[in-house]
This record gives structure tokens, C-alpha cells and sequence, in this order.
């Protein structure tokens, strides 16, 4: 069994296409991902909810961020598709509104040879989509450095550019109060708002 560790979660390869994920909310988390599922969205199917764990299926794949890192000139390609994943979750009704993933980036997004799979729903709730798409705006720009802002500018520019400004407030005071936010990407985090 092999594991990785990530900063708010722990992966173990359980063999036989499944994965064990501990952290979060697990039964909170599964059921926002069954209701993404259910609605079309490529997200991981759950196998198993324990109380401090799920059981995920394996996706193959590599994150977006490392495709990136081969691949550097798919960038405009990978923020469009970034940003229709948003608009396709923005798409899902949601506790009266709708559903927000707060954490979508291109860590977060697994090219699976059948399309692309996003992953991590620890932070996902109901909202308003421009405050999901200033998240990722946030998280690039704070820990990308510059080419995390340069794929933040293209992921944006899909998008009204004066909702993500009134959403910035809002997206700047979650990284601030993220347990995982390093106080270098909490003062970047701030000086967006200057």
C-alpha cells in the first residue's frame, strides 16, 4: 500500500482500482460528490464512507498541474478547461443556489484518459458561482507564483472580470483563515485586495 501525503489529507492506494482518503468530513464530503456524480459531474465514484475516511475509486491520471509542467504551452487550453468545469459545477443546483467546489485548481484536477476528474471536495457548499471562480483566481496567485498568476489571468478571462473583483473580498478571507495557508501566501492573499 503505498501513501501521499497532501496537506489537509492522507491517500492510500488500496489496490484494485480503489483509494483510501482520510481527512475532512467524509460523509459530508460524499454526499456533496454523489450529488456532483448524480448531476454528471466527473467526480470520483465513492465506494465507502467510514467514519474518518472514504474509499474513492483510483483515478488514473495526471493532475493538470503536472501536465503543466510537461506540457507548458497547453496553458490556454487547460484554463478553458478549468473554467468549463466551473461553468458545468456552476450548472448544479444546490441547497438554493448553487455548487461551489472553493478549491478547484489544477491540483485538483485529474486528465483521466476518459476526460478530465476533479478531486478534493473538502471545501465544497453552496454559493455563488464568481465566489468558486475567485477561489481559484486566490489559490493560483497565492500559490503559483508566477506561472500560478499567469494561468489564474487565463482562467479569468473566461468570465465577467467585475463579478470576480466584488467576489474578491470574500475569496481573499477564506485562504486567510485556510489552516494550510503558509503566512507567505496570506500576505500574497492580502495584497490582491490593495
Amino acid at each position: 500500500m503505498t501513501c501521499l501525503q497532501r496537506p489537509a489529507a492522507t491517500i492510500f492506494d488500496l489496490g484494485h482500482g480503489r483509494v483510501l482518503r482520510r481527512g475532512g468530513a467524509p460523509a459530508r464530503e460524499a454526499a456533496i460528490m454523489e450529488h456532483a456524480r448524480s448531476a454528471g459531474y466527473p467526480v470520483p465514484a465513492v465506494h465507502e464512507v467510514r467514519e474518518d475516511a472514504l474509499v474513492l475509486e483510483r483515478i488514473e491520471g495526471p493532475t493538470m498541474m503536472q501536465d503543466l509542467g510537461q506540457r507548458p504551452w497547453r496553458l490556454k487550453a487547460h484554463a478553458r478547461l478549468l473554467a468549463e468545469l466551473h461553468r458545468q459545477l456552476h450548472a448544479i443546483p444546490y441547497e438554493g443556489a448553487v455548487l461551489l467546489h472553493l478549491d478547484l485548481h489544477p491540483l485538483n484536477v485529474l486528465l483521466s484518459p476518459h476526460g478530465p476528474v476533479v478531486i478534493d471536495w473538502t471545501n465544497a457548499r453552496a454559493g455563488e458561482a464568481a465566489l468558486d471562480v475567485a477561489m481559484t483566481w486566490v489559490i493560483a496567485v497565492t500559490s503559483g507564483g508566477r506561472p500560478g498568476s499567469i494561468f489564474a489571468r487565463a482562467v479569468c478571462a473566461e468570465f465577467d472580470r467585475a463579478e470576480l473583483e466584488r467576489a474578491l473580498p470574500v475569496a481573499v478571507a477564506l485562504r486567510l483563515i485556510d489552516p494550510n495557508v503558509s503566512e507567505r501566501e496570506r500576505e500574497r492573499a492580502r495584497r490582491m485586495l490593495r
